[in-house]
C-alpha cells in the first residue's frame, strides 16, 4: 500500500457538472467538508439546483496521511472562496474535531457554517463552536437546502 502525505485545500469536486444559473446574478459558492464522496454527490446535486457551487474537501480521515491547511497554516483557500461552509466530518476523532475548531476560530459571523453532528454531541458542541451553527444530523436533503436558504 502506497504511503502519501497529501495536503488539502484542493477542490475535489472541480470538474463535477453543474447546471447554467437560473438567473443572471452570479452563482453562491459552498464547501461542503464530509469525508464519504456519496455524500459529497449527493450534496452538489441538491445545491446546484439551488443555483449553488459545491467546493467538496474530505477532510484529514483517520489516518496519518491528509494534513489539513487550516488546522496546521491557519488558512485554507477554499473557506475564502465558499459563501458558507458545510462541515459534515464529525467530531469524533481528533483530527476531525481540529477541523471544526479551526473553522470556528477562523470565521467570523461574516461566514456562516454548519456543522453537522449527532444529537448526543450537539449541546456541548454548540458551546465549544459559538461561532459555528450546529446542526443534529445525519445530513439530509432537508437539511442542506436549510442551511442553503439561512445564509
Amino acid at each position: 500500500m502506497w504511503g502519501t502525505k497529501q495536503t488539502l485545500g484542493r477542490d475535489e469536486a472541480a470538474g463535477w457538472p453543474s447546471r447554467q444559473a437560473s438567473t443572471s446574478s452570479p452563482r453562491r459558492s459552498a464547501l461542503y467538508e464530509g469525508a464519504d464522496g456519496a455524500s459529497a454527490v449527493a450534496v452538489s446535486r441538491v445545491l446546484d439546483a439551488m443555483d449553488v457551487d459545491t467546493m467538496w474537501c474530505p477532510g484529514p480521515g483517520d489516518g496519518h496521511g491528509s494534513r489539513c491547511p487550516l488546522v496546521e497554516e491557519g488558512h485554507c483557500d477554499l473557506i475564502e472562496k465558499a459563501d458558507f461552509v458545510i462541515n459534515d466530518l464529525g467530531t469524533s476523532t481528533t483530527r476531525c474535531a481540529a477541523v471544526a475548531q479551526a473553522v470556528d476560530g477562523t470565521v467570523h459571523g461574516d461566514k456562516p457554517v454548519a456543522v453537522v453532528t449527532g444529537h448526543q454531541q450537539a449541546e456541548s458542541l454548540r458551546t465549544q463552536l459559538p461561532a459555528c451553527t450546529v446542526v443534529e444530523g445525519p445530513l439530509t436533503r432537508k437539511i442542506v437546502e436549510d442551511i442553503a436558504q439561512d445564509t
